[in-house]
């Protein structure tokens, strides 16, 4: 009876011991998948993205015209005196003659008249006279619309270059710059166009572009790597090649803590750095573009002298040729931090310049 209660008593310590070691084992892997996850977070900077704009842009509404004016209310009109003395014989009066109205005969062509030869001549020559006007008055409109078409049609070679608006090509592209973390006046500026500018609109899509360009132009000294691509794609197709370049970007952020799309402004709590990561060393700032023209905007971008070309090619593009713009930074907060690193993996496409 008593071996059996051992027997018993020491079954039940040695599953209890497995128990606890599978447990314990378990709490380990989970406490290091805990610590995998936390690394990857660190691993990641934090980062601002404004923009907004749409490739599929809306023909102008031309706006409804209504009549106010009201009209009289029309009222019968009296007989005048004036048509009763033309179609009633006048009376007598005893201090005037009377006046004897002759009936006036009108020749009926349809009527068994005498020809008379003079009366044809003269109807044929006005009948002639007639269409000869027609023809040159059509003649007169259709040159005027013909140089109006024609003065259209130079004025856009002269703005874009080509018929830009009018074919079914976009442009999409793309320009990536690394700076010192030293140009932190470039981070503060484009917080601050993010905060200020409606990216609902056409002109603060613009302002957006064209001050985003200046501010990285204004810092020649910090430039450090570059990456570009622009690409000429069909319309149907630019929104997707758009949309896959800026979900290779935001794939590369922990969070974004500063977002304004198409006016709407959110802001979340700033991500603060591991104490384990280095100093922040770089800032990278994203320019994508989506434009009506039919070539690349630039080509592959090796030095300092071709940055500043395609970042004043972008500030200067027209108003009516921008379609969709994003600007993407990373960090944005100034207490998150950007590593030599980090640059290297999550930038590998970027060459020193």
């Amino acid at each position: 009876m008593r071996k059996t209660k051992f027997q018993f008593f020491v079954s039940t310590l040695l599953a209890f011991s497995m128990v606890q070691a599978i447990e314990l084992g378990f709490n380990d892997r989970k406490l290091d998948t805990f610590l995998l996850k936390d690394q990857q977070v660190y691993a990641k900077s934090s980062a601002g993205r404004s923009g907004g704009g749409s490739f599929t842009r809306s023909s102008p509404s031309k706006p409804s015209s209504s009549s106010t004016s009201k009209s009289s209310p029309s009222t019968p009109s009296s007989p005048s005196n004036d048509r009763d003395a033309l179609t009633t014989p006048s009376q007598p009066s005893p201090n005037r003659p009377s006046t004897i109205v002759a009936p006036v005969i009108i020749n009926n062509p349809s009527n068994n008249s005498p020809y008379d030869p003079y009366r044809a001549t003269t109807s044929t020559s006005s009948n002639g006279m007639s269409w000869f006007v027609w023809i040159i008055i059509l003649l007169i409109i259709f040159a005027i619309v013909y140089f109006i078409i024609r003065a259209i049609m130079m004025r856009s070679k002269q703005i874009g270059g080509g018929n830009d608006l009018w074919n079914a090509t976009f442009t999409v592209s793309k320009l990536q710059v690394a700076l010192f973390a030293q140009a932190r006046e470039v981070q503060a500026r484009l917080t601050e166009l993010t905060l200020e500018v409606d990216t609902d609109t056409p002109e603060g899509l613009m302002t957006l572009m064209q001050e985003s360009a200046l501010a990285l132009v204004r810092t020649p000294e910090n430039w450090t790597h570059v990456s570009s691509s622009s690409q000429s794609v069909h319309r149907d197709k630019a929104e997707e090649v758009f949309n896959k370049l800026s979900l290779e970007e935001r794939t590369k952020f922990s969070e974004e803590t500063l977002v304004n799309i198409r006016g709407r402004v959110a802001q979340r709590s700033t991500a603060i750095a591991s104490p384990d990561k280095d100093p922040s060393a770089y800032i990278v700032v994203t320019l994508l573009i989506g434009t009506e023209h039919d070539k690349p905007l630039f080509g592959d971008i090796k030095n300092i002298q071709e940055l500043r070309q395609a970042l004043e090619a972008i500030a200067s593009i027209q108003a009516s040729h921008l379609l969709v713009f994003e600007l993407l930074w990373s960090p944005q907060a100034d207490t998150d931090s950007l590593t030599y690193d980090e640059l290297l993996t999550e930038y590998s496409n970027m060459i020193q310049i």
